[in-house]
């Protein structure tokens, strides 16, 4: 895989002033300032959407993205934004992705899917299953932060099983030998339990727009194929929703 090549990222929380990603425009232009010198030339704009709590509306959004697109454009003409949600689980999701008030990513059947950290492998199991179910295809959101889940990879390759696909983060597998949870998060990724690496981007100094640079980490610790794999083919997909 070429560190030159154009990255999408599927997990982003870019826009300014919706959830507890940037507080303004300026500090949005900064993270796309970032983006650009990653290579990242898409971006799905994920917001949290909590079921019963206080969202920004999806016309707002699209206000929102529209302003961003243009300064992202004043960056890179190159740059493609979508539009999309981090939804936290709840039993009403379903209503919320038929309605149109909780986004799928880009439009497509995918959906970035989180569940509260301690939530039981049984419930994320059953939450899974309803949305594949209801014909979505559900992206569990940063594996690696579920207690239940941690450390338990017979139980990943579960949710896989059953149609679930699993998002890391970028920081996650950034590290060296001696930091094991890094290390445990490459082991994961070399054992094809993970199909997407995204950014969970927040801001322009902390959880920043990486993607270029956790590749170039991961190529030093596993092969070619799975690093363009989770970085640049399956993302691909998402936006042109088709099957991985």
């Amino acid at each position: 895989m070429s560190l030159e090549s154009n990255y999408i990222d599927i997990h982003s929380h870019i826009l300014p002033g919706v959830d507890d990603g940037p507080d303004t425009m300026e500090q949005t232009i900064e993270m796309l300032k970032m983006a650009e010198r990653e290579h990242i030339t898409s971006i799905i704009a994920t917001p949290h959407y909590e079921p019963g709590g206080d969202n920004p509306t999806v016309e707002c959004l699209k206000d929102i993205m529209n302003k961003v697109c243009q300064e992202a454009h004043r960056i890179n003409k190159g740059f493609r934004l979508y539009l999309g949600n981090e939804i936290s689980y709840s039993e009403s999701v379903i209503d919320l992705l038929k309605s149109g008030e909780a986004l799928t990513l880009a439009g497509s059947r995918y959906v970035l899917i989180e569940f509260i950290y301690g939530s039981s492998f049984r419930s994320m199991c059953q939450g899974i299953n309803k949305l594949i179910y209801h014909g979505y295809i559900p992206i569990l959101a940063h594996v690696e932060r579920y207690y239940h889940i941690h450390k338990k990879p017979d139980k990943i390759e579960e949710l896989i099983n059953m149609g679930c696909y699993i998002q890391m983060n970028c920081g996650s597998i950034m590290g060296g030998f001696m930091n094991l949870e890094a290390s445990y998060n490459r082991k994961l990724i070399k054992r094809g339990l993970v199909h997407f690496i995204g950014s969970d981007c927040h801001s322009d100094r902390i959880r920043v727009p990486i993607m270029q640079t956790a590749a170039k980490h991961l190529l030093r610790k596993s092969d070619d194929e799975t690093v363009r794999k989770i970085f640049s083919e399956n993302t691909a997909k998402v936006i042109e929703n088709i099957y991985i």
